[in-house]
């Protein structure tokens, strides 16, 4: 609800909120000229100057919301120490830092993710700091900067857009409304949501009948064949007996682990490899279904239906990868329904809309040229 209140340069830490969708205030007799009162995502009023055109964003892959609003990376005089120049990473593997090099430029607002160090934060000249966050637990950090500082803090809502879209969705409405974006907001949202009815379509009605399994998801890290996701995305909406539904301990993102002796209990048709594995310990789930002689036995490895995606968490869930897997998926499994996507081109399609530049091939050479491939062991 949006409320009308007097200027002020920081707010009372306010613990244990109910999330609420971001709210603008523009028009208020009582707001100071140039100024304007917000209602962040985690219940924080802050008062920040309209159309900011300096701007900071701390907050692990917090800055994909930014790139897929469409802003001028110009906006951006500080970044979180893995979007900047001090994060070199050969095996680039998020969609937005693919598609806009130049964030590598920035200085970092900090020295490690999630963090902000005041002096560089104040040096950087950013009329409003963006703090991306899952819990309203950071509220006193962001309170903290805010008062340290006299810079504005706002604070947004990060996480895996399969399970927590409204939140997700609210702060990309409340981010594009402070920044000028609210229309690519909405598109963005109606974009995600036309994607997902495409892909519900094609298989309304229907239910493959082998089992699938995913393996090499990253959380935290990169991580073998046991690393694994029960709630994963591609198989949820496209009808798939997803093996591991049995497990009920996940992250945040989805990822849950699981012992090689449950794996060779369900014994899965299908095994997709989520290629963030690559980096893992001694070439993570390819090297293991490779060598390991009990994996030998599995009937996906014997039947040669393994087969490769590309990873959809990277300093958290890359949504815009998550749906172009679903199409490689859906026609691996639904040949007929999908007769007429190519999974490359559609990838491109998705990439395009959401970050701006179609990246597959980027992806591709930074995942050893191997995604969307049949492997044969």
């Amino acid at each position: 609800m949006k409320k009308y209140l007097p200027i002020i340069l920081a707010v009372a830490a306010m613990f244990a909120v109910v999330l609420t969708a971001g709210c603008v205030t523009t028009d208020s007799p009582q707001s100071g000229e140039g100024m304007v009162t917000i209602t962040d995502a985690f219940g924080r009023e802050v008062t920040i100057p309209e159309n900011p055109e300096k701007i900071a964003v701390v907050g692990s892959g917090s800055m994909r919301y930014f790139i897929y609003l469409g802003l001028d990376t110009d906006m951006f005089v500080a970044v979180d120490a893995q979007d900047g120049r001090l994060y070199s990473y050969s095996f680039e593997q998020r969609p937005y830092a693919l598609a806009h090099p130049e964030l590598k430029e920035k200085q970092a607002v900090g020295p490690t993710k999630g963090v902000v160090d005041n002096e560089k934060l104040l040096m950087s000249g950013a009329e409003v700091l963006f703090m991306g966050g899952s819990t309203s637990s950071n509220a006193e950090v962001a309170n903290e900067i805010q008062e340290k500082t006299g810079i504005p803090v706002v604070m947004f809502y990060v996480g895996n857009y399969v399970t927590d879209s409204e939140e997700i969705q609210d702060s990309l409405l409340m981010l594009g409304e402070i920044l000028g974006k609210e229309q690519r907001a909405k598109d963005l949202i109606a974009y995600f949501d036309a994607v997902e009815d495409d892909l519900q379509k094609r298989v309304k009605g229907l239910s493959a009948d082998e089992t699938v399994y995913v393996g090499g998801v990253a959380y935290n890290g990169v991580h073998g064949l046991d690393g694994t996701d029960p709630t994963y995305y591609p198989f949820a909406v496209l009808n798939l007996k997803n093996a591991a539904s049995e497990v009920s301990s996940v992250s945040q993102t989805g990822y849950a682990q699981i012992s090689k002796e449950k794996l060779l209990e369900w014994d899965p048709d299908f095994i997709i490899v989520d290629l963030a594995t690559l980096t893992a310990a001694e070439g993570g789930a390819l090297v293991e279904l490779k060598n390991d002689p009990s994996y030998k036995e599995l009937t996906a490895v014997k039947n040669n239906m393994v087969y490769t995606v590309n990873p959809h968490t990277a300093m958290n869930v890359n949504h815009e990868t998550t749906l172009a897997n679903a199409y490689f998926i859906g026609k691996l499994l639904y040949p007929e329904q999908f007769e007429d996507i190519d999974p490359v081109k559609k990838a491109d399609e998705i990439y395009s809309f959401v970050v701006g530049e179609p990246v597959f091939e980027l992806l591709k050479e930074n995942v050893e040229g191997l995604s969307y491939q049949r492997v044969f062991f």
